[in-house]
């Protein structure tokens, strides 16, 4: 059952590093695109934070599962892997913030103030979920 679990943890992981460069690729392409081309590229974005956050949820589930079916509760882990949630953490808060964001594009609020903000979510959101990826190797290797 845990290899099962690891898998879709790893399935979440995957959606979530997807769909954060998918926007990248998208939204550079938006930038050289015609005005037509550029409009239709950018209601993209929002779909591809979607499947980030549903691989986030993913990876929340299936770790917290995880935790007590293959380690046997938090007690057992290492004081490393605690450094391994705190980017997870921010890396969910990042991405409840675009969520935040989008929903206030598309409901016509959009401001300059919050396309420059996705433009340092998506990147803090990258970089958070690379760094829990490299301690969590040190952690679980």
């Amino acid at each position: 059952m845990n290899d099962i679990l690891l898998i879709v943890h790893f399935i979440g992981f995957v959606l979530g590093f997807a769909g954060g460069i998918a926007t990248a690729i998208t939204m550079r392409a938006a930038a050289g695109a015609s005005a037509d081309g550029a409009a239709a590229l950018r209601r993209l974005p929002p779909i591809f934070a979607n499947v980030s956050f549903a691989g986030l949820v993913l990876l929340w589930v299936t770790g917290l599962i995880l935790i007590w079916s293959a380690f046997g509760g938090p007690q057992n882990l290492p004081g490393l892997f605690w450094l391994k949630i705190v980017f997870v953490l921010i890396l969910t808060a990042l991405a409840i913030g675009q969520h935040v964001i989008y929903g206030r594009i598309k409901r016509g609020a959009a401001s300059a103030q919050m396309v420059g903000m996705l433009k340092k979510l998506g990147p803090a959101s990258g970089l958070s979920a690379l760094l829990a990826l490299i301690v969590a190797v040190f952690v679980f290797h």
